[in-house]
C-alpha cells in the first residue's frame, strides 16, 4: 500500500492500483460523488449481520447467505470499485486482472474514499496517549 503525502491528498493526486499486472491511476471522487459512492459502500456492508445470523438448520436461508456473500457481493465490490475508478476501461482490466488484485484496489479505494475515517482514528489514539 502506498502511503500518500499530505501535499499528495491535498492536491487530489491520484493513487496507483496494480490490475492485470499493470499499474493504473485511480483519481480521488469530489466530496459530491464520493458521498454518494460511500452511501452504497455503507449499504453493501450493512447487509453482513444478516448474512452472519445464517444457520445450518434452515438450509434455504444458509444457501442464500452464501450465495450472498460468495457469489452476489464480490461482484458488488467489483461493480462499486468501477463505479469509483471510472476512468478505467473496465472490460479490459476484468479481462487480465484477478479477483485478489481487485480486492487490494478496492482496499486503496477505501482508504482514499473514507479520510475522515482514518484521521477520526488517528486523532482518538493520539487522545488516548
Amino acid at each position: 500500500m502506498e502511503n500518500r503525502t499530505e501535499e499528495q491528498v491535498i492536491v487530489q493526486a491520484p493513487i496507483t492500483v496494480v490490475l492485470g499486472e499493470k499499474s493504473y491511476q485511480v483519481k480521488p471522487l469530489v466530496i459530491s460523488a464520493s458521498r454518494i459512492w460511500r452511501g452504497k459502500v455503507v449499504a453493501l456492508l450493512s447487509r453482513l449481520p444478516t448474512y452472519a445470523k445464517a444457520t445450518a438448520d434452515n438450509p434455504e436461508s444458509f444457501s442464500a447467505a452464501m450465495s450472498a456473500m460468495l457469489k452476489e457481493m464480490p461482484d458488488e465490490v467489483v461493480d462499486l470499485f468501477f463505479e469509483y475508478a471510472k476512468d478505467l476501461d473496465r472490460s479490459k482490466v476484468e479481462g487480465e486482472a484477478n479477483d485478489a488484485e481487485v480486492a487490494k484496489a478496492f482496499s486503496q479505494v477505501i482508504e482514499i474514499a473514507f479520510p475522515l475515517f482514518t484521521s477520526l482514528a488517528t486523532t482518538m489514539e493520539k487522545l488516548g496517549r
